[in-house]
């Protein structure tokens, strides 16, 4: 999961041995979202696609399947050492912020849980644009932080607390990170200002019950920012508690919002 002139730091780092477990939760509980999004464009045979912060790469591949022999698949990533190999599918290292975009022009974009890192967002999505051809279309998806009421059913009240001052001690620590937790909402008044026609944004969310992908993703998430966390305030205590009822099957959240906005080039 990739990703910054005033550039701030990504809170997660690919080269961490707790990174593929991060990468493999996020492509169980997403990928089948992105892939109803991404049908929902029309992709055919023999379009060219460049799937951004390609992560463990299963979009990608996913959409090297779709496209077939005829067509081609670029996945990129700052760190791009989990995608693996595919047919017709090219990896490259590619930072966003600042690296030249590739030559041509792709029939479909997609990031996902990209642009919400990324202070330069809006210059990027001007950038993305000119980069389809006409027709082409831009599938950008991202989570909506700024809700914290996850909590649907809990064990006990410490659990539930636990949680809760991880979600808050997380969101204090976006900002300065460079993380928009409301970037989401915002994406489609971005991609009309671009030019993009059709714009839509679909919603999804769901419950994540203990010891499944998404509590196992809140989980790795803790093992990767435990200095950060602990840095601003959040006590070993309070880690225990935590990383034990991600694990609890009594207890259940909800996910995020996940907004996904597309739009297409006209001219």
């Amino acid at each position: 999961m990739p990703h910054q002139t005033a550039k701030a730091t990504y809170a997660f780092n690919n080269d961490t041995s707790e990174a593929a477990n991060q990468l493999r939760y996020l492509g169980e509980i997403l990928d089948p979202h992105s892939k109803d999004a991404l049908t929902a464009t029309g992709i055919e045979s023999g379009w060219r696609c460049w799937d951004i912060g390609a992560g463990a790469g299963t979009i990608a591949g996913w959409l090297a399947d779709r496209v077939g022999p005829s067509g081609q698949v670029l996945a990129t990533d700052i760190k791009p050492q989990h995608v693996q190999q595919w047919p017709n599918l090219t990896v490259l290292r590619h930072d966003l912020r600042g690296d030249q975009l590739p030559s041509g022009s792709f029939d479909l974009i997609h990031a996902r849980l990209l642009l919400m890192h990324l202070p330069e967002r809006e210059q990027i999505v001007q950038r993305l644009v000119t980069a389809l051809r006409p027709g082409g279309q831009l599938v950008i998806s991202d989570w909506e932080t700024n809700h914290l009421d996850l909590v649907l059913d809990s064990p006990s009240e410490a659990s539930t607390h636990a949680f809760m001052r991880f979600l808050e001690v997380c969101r204090a620590g976006s900002p300065p990170a460079g993380i928009d937790t409301r970037w989401a909402t915002r994406a489609n008044s971005v991609l009309r200002a671009a030019g993009l026609a059709d714009v839509t944004t679909v919603t999804h969310a769901t419950s994540w019950t203990g010891s499944t992908a998404g509590c196992l993703l809140h989980r790795s998430n803790s093992i990767q920012l435990e200095p950060k966390l602990l840095q601003l305030g959040f006590t070993e205590s309070e880690l225990r508690v935590l990383r034990d009822v991600l694990m609890d099957p009594r207890f259940v959240i909800s996910s995020y919002l996940m907004l996904t906005t597309t739009g297409r080039r006209v001219t």
